[in-house]
């Protein structure tokens, strides 16, 4: 399953619906220079281990549109 991209909301459903574990990390920019809104994650990376647990890295929205 493909969750880049994708709001963090609706990855988490999709995942949970299909009973798969999942840790979630969140990146932030070296530099404070725009208003993150941390309330809209979306999934930018995401890996599956071997145990089948998928790896997801999610950031801020940075513009206008939310989810």
């Amino acid at each position: 399953m493909d969750t880049v991209a994708h709001c963090l909301v609706v990855a988490k459903e999709q995942l949970d619906e299909v009973n798969v574990k999942y840790i979630i990390s969140m990146t932030r920019p070296t530099r404070n220079l725009s208003n993150l809104d941390e309330n809209y994650l979306y999934v930018i990376r995401q890996r599956i281990d071997t145990d089948g647990v998928y790896h997801l890295i999610v950031a801020a929205k940075m513009g206008k549109e939310k989810c």
